[in-house]
């Protein structure tokens, strides 16, 4: 890792600095953050493909707790809109 990028990590809020952390996922955000331009689209399309195979293995839980999660985020969005 070079100084840039190190500055860069040390820069990253608290949340972002443990989410890289998880093996996986964190290496699929820190490219998507900090890696080249096109990053960011192979992220979309790997978390479209994952949801994907989520709904394949999972069926319709798959499709409706991120619903459900949503529906909250809304609800949050129109109080805050509404004060």
């Amino acid at each position: 890792m070079s100084v840039v990028e190190e500055s860069a990590l040390e820069r990253d809020p608290l949340f972002m600095r443990l989410l890289f952390l998880v093996p996986v996922i964190g290496w699929l955000f820190r490219d998507a953050v900090h890696g080249k331009s096109d990053a960011k689209y192979y992220f979309c399309a790997n978390f479209f493909v994952i949801w994907g195979l989520a709904i394949i293995f999972f069926g319709y839980p798959a499709i409706i707790v991120p619903a459900l999660c949503l529906v909250f985020l809304a609800f949050t969005w129109i109080v805050a809109v509404c004060r």
